[in-house]
């Protein structure tokens, strides 16, 4: 160095900020967690068009709508009340959503030696150096967002009917907790009626944000108001806590999906005769590395795999960056995406006659936080 001084240290930033480095923050998407740990959408045949092998078949979910009191009669004529027919649904176009990246040989060579430790990625088992890992994770970071925003928007214009309001326009419930008195036809407890009234089996989740994440914070601290309720034993749903919902659905928007109301379609190409090497390329997939994260790094999504190919740049070769064409050296270009959908239960698979008619076990709530002079709010 000249003069004799040392060089400068060089250190990452994941090493100083560890879980909070921006590239070590992984996206929250509690819509698209919700649909692998509480739908378990793994291993849903809603899934088996898209088989492990790589092909593409069509897949369709037959149902059949339930009799009504209309179809019962009170004499004995053998008149035939129904003729029972199905109903189908048809798997939709599929999301595509697709990041990639360069880095050059050359760049890497001027970095320190651990950007070129190498490393082995995705199924196929390529080797990659280090720096383009670290890369790869923010990628897939990114695309999760853009996966769970999506997903978001689709379920905006699907909620079910509330047979307690007879609309799919969403429920104002009030958790106050303000009062001496414990008001029954509002609130949480308001809602778990709805789950009744809305014949929903097993046991819902929530997914949302705004107040009624702060509402399940409280509940670690809640204990009785003036009446002796006790607020801290209810029992909530398992609640998912997304930010897109706030702005896609409505400020202080709480969804509720019943158990196989909603379900993650996922395909991958690369698989089966699909993958390896074909040419410069290496085709496979990849888990998103859950645990490489530092922040925020939720267990539902491992069950996200995204597509992914490694293509090496063998010479200086004109390439489009961002729509404008420029040249590249010799290095490594990877190309990470995914082919998704979401599937929701019909709202037609009861007939109008029926008490459920068109719910489909999904609920949407607008939760208030309002003072009240009648008392408690909360149950």
């Amino acid at each position: 160095m000249a003069n004799g001084y040392c060089p400068s240290l060089l250190r990452h930033i994941n090493d100083i900020a560890n879980g909070n480095a921006p590239g070590r923050k992984m996206n929250i998407a509690g819509f698209l967690a919700m649909l692998f740990c509480c739908q378990n959408s793994s291993v849903s045949p809603i899934n088996d068009g898209f088989q492990s092998n790589g092909q593409r078949k069509g897949l369709t979910v037959s149902y059949r709508k339930r009799p009504t009191l209309d179809d019962v009669q009170d004499e004995d004529n053998c008149d035939i009340n129904r003729i029972p027919a199905k109903s189908e649904w048809n798997i939709p176009a599929l999301h595509f959503v697709s990041s990639s990246f360069f880095l050059s040989d050359e760049e890497i060579s001027k970095y320190c030696d651990e950007a070129a430790r190498t490393r082995t990625v995705g199924a196929a088992g390529s080797v990659i150096m280090q720096e383009h890992y670290d890369l790869i994770l923010e990628h897939a970071n990114i695309l999760l967002r853009a996966i769970n925003q999506q997903l978001v928007t689709d379920a905006a214009t699907k909620f079910g009917e509330n047979v307690t309001t007879g609309t799919d326009d969403g429920k104002v419930i009030n958790i106050s907790k303000d009062g001496d008195k414990i008001i029954l036809d509002n609130g949480v407890i308001d809602m778990m009626r709805d789950f009744q009234e809305n014949e929903i089996c097993g046991e819902p989740c929530l997914v949302g944000g705004g107040l009624f994440s702060a509402y399940t914070m409280s509940q670690a601290i809640a204990c009785c108001n003036a009446a002796g309720i006790d607020y801290s034993k209810v029992g909530l749903p398992r609640f998912f806590f997304d930010k897109d919902t706030q702005t896609i659905w409505g400020e202080n928007t709480v969804g509720a999906f019943a158990p196989g109301s909603v379900k993650f379609i996922g395909r991958n190409k690369y698989v089966g005769p699909y993958a390896g090497t074909k040419g410069n390329s290496t085709f496979s997939t990849l888990p998103l590395p859950v645990g490489d994260f530092g922040c925020n790094n939720d267990d539902c999504l491992r069950d996200l795999v995204f597509d992914m190919q490694l293509k090496y740049i063998d010479c200086p070769t004109e390439v489009t960056v961002d729509g404008v064409t420029r040249t590249v050296n010799r290095g490594w270009q990877v190309i990470l995406s995914k082919e998704f959908a979401l599937w929701v239960q019909p709202i037609n698979a009861f007939e109008a006659s029926d008490p459920l008619a068109d719910t489909n076990g999904t609920l949407k709530y607008f939760v208030s936080n309002e003072s009240s002079t009648a008392g408690s709010y909360a149950y």
